[in-house]
């Protein structure tokens, strides 16, 4: 799963610019899969924070809030071999 995740933001930061502006707003999607739909959903929604600005990745991990940001997601789930798996998209407007 880490594997995946992994190779995910790598993809995922490879296509993307951050939101630098106030007022910006950048569109990132990723996929993730994990035992539950809200761990996949927060895997998957990592995933875009850190393709937004790895800076904001530490304060995500320690809060699940993105600081600096108004982020609007929307994810579609289903069931993956006795797992969930999860696809996000997600805009993060600068605050």
């Amino acid at each position: 799963m880490k594997l995946i995740s992994l190779a995910t933001a790598a993809l995922v930061l490879a296509l993307g610019v951050s939101a630098a502006n106030a007022g910006e707003c950048v569109k990132k999607a990723a996929v993730a899969t994990s035992a539950t739909a809200e761990q996949a959903k927060w895997y998957a929604l990592e995933t875009t924070v850190q393709a937004v600005s790895w800076s904001l990745w530490p304060g995500y991990v320690s809060t699940s809030k993105v600081e600096g940001y108004n982020v609007k997601d929307s994810y579609t789930c289903a069931p993956d071999g006795g797992q969930v798996t999860c696809h996000v998209v997600a805009t993060f407007c600068k605050k």
